[in-house]
């Protein structure tokens, strides 16, 4: 039985981000515990498009702390509510 990090490096491989920014994932992931990762294994499973959402929300957050733009912050977790939304509600 595969674990759900070793679910989701099958994911993000075959997902068509770069491979820095699989590779940047696979190790992000790699650093929470294995049964808090249920959830978005089943979500790249059921929805391989979410890899490069979750990648490209990723790359946002990081460019709009370092560059302390408070409103491009906001303007991303507005972002981020809406797509949980739809994800919520089967919208994507």
């Amino acid at each position: 039985m595969s674990t759900n990090y070793e679910r989701i490096k099958v994911c993000v491989a075959s997902s068509t981000i770069s491979d820095t920014d699989k590779k940047y994932i696979t190790d992000l992931f790699a650093e929470v515990a294995d049964q808090n990762l249920a959830e978005i294994a089943e979500l790249f499973e059921s929805k391989p498009k979410w890899v490069a959402m979750f990648n490209d929300n990723r790359k946002k957050k990081q460019e709009a702390y370092a560059s302390g733009d408070a409103s491009a912050w906001q303007s991303i977790l507005e972002e981020e509510k809406k797509m949980m939304d739809d994800l919520l509600y089967d919208r994507d």
